[in-house]
């Protein structure tokens, strides 16, 4: 784990990432390129220069020639150099907002040719997190505004219960708990890994209190910069995932051009049900977080 600061306003957008797999071609290309956009552009009010953002790892898919999930038709380019090279590409519009980037297990498990997370984050001149980092916003002057805990994650987030209701909620407990003992003085708690886009926003509780003449009441509270923050007053957000189910091509089949025919991800074979593609946009106004929006890549 790693420490990392950065400078920022008080108010700025802060994009919230991860699951990109460059190098497959079930990657949602113009999900990704929403994103860029996005960042580049004014958003929730503010102008560019304000839109901050974090890569959650899992960057490239880098899935070798005797990995189970392999197929010859699941990755474009294939072999791992081109993938790096590909998202040095795709980073390098945003590289300038990148507070840092971070690894997955994809880039994790090809750690015997060296620390691609570490290769890319360098190339880009972006702060390397390695597989999890504390961030420390700091205003100008140096005054801390907030921290944010995030890391890749490797525990998945899932439910069977028959209630969708009741679906959700158990998620987003287990998003909490996975979470909640990482670090105990941010405000700002992140993952990626299970390619699900989740929030779980502080929950403040009634409590009472007699002036001595009479009954108050209060809802509980934290300062962003506080020792420790009670974990029901932290924003907690897995920040879903740029890998579709499904390939574009769903009718045509052709030997001789296999890149451009019907083909099956791991997800689909796997029978796991769809999620939402995109991604999270914590909004930081005056120092503390005021929402997390959950956005849907078209």
């Amino acid at each position: 784990m790693r420490i990392i600061t950065k400078t920022v306003p008080a108010d700025f957008n802060l994009f919230l990432f991860s699951c990109t797999h460059w190098g497959s071609t079930f990657t949602h290309v113009s999900g990704w390129e929403q994103l860029v956009d996005q960042m580049n552009s004014e958003y929730a009010g503010l102008r560019a220069n304000r839109n901050f953002g974090v890569h959650h790892g899992d960057i490239i898919e880098g899935k070798l020639i005797d990995d189970p999930h392999f197929a010859i038709t699941g990755s474009d380019p294939g072999g791992i150099l081109p993938q790096i090279e590909l998202s040095q590409q795709k980073l390098w519009p945003i590289r300038k907002k990148l507070v840092t980037l971070l690894i997955g297990n994809h880039e994790w498990k090809l750690r015997k040719f060296g620390d691609i997370g570490g290769v890319i984050a360098t190339h880009l001149g972006v702060p390397y997190g390695t597989f999890a980092c504390k961030i420390h916003y700091l205003y100008k002057s140096g005054g801390l505004l907030l921290k944010q805990f995030a890391i890749h994650g490797k525990k998945q987030v899932g439910s069977v219960v028959g209630d969708i209701i009741q679906r959700r909620s158990n998620m987003r407990v287990q998003l909490k708990r996975h979470l909640m003992h990482e670090a105990s003085d941010c405000i700002l708690m992140s993952k990626g890994h299970t390619h699900k886009l989740l929030l779980v926003p502080p929950t403040q509780e009634l409590y009472l209190t007699d002036s001595g003449t009479k009954i108050q009441q209060h809802l509980t509270s934290a300062n962003p910069t506080d020792e420790y923050i009670h974990p029901d007053l932290r924003w907690y957000v897995n920040v879903g995932a740029f890998y579709r189910k499904y390939a574009t091509e769903l009718l045509n089949y052709d030997l001789m051009d296999p890149m451009n025919s019907v083909r099956s991800s791991y997800v689909e074979m796997g029978e796991y049900p769809p999620a939402e593609l995109g991604y999270a946009v914590a909004l930081i106004r005056g120092g503390n977080v005021v929402d997390v929006k959950l956005e849907v890549a078209e």
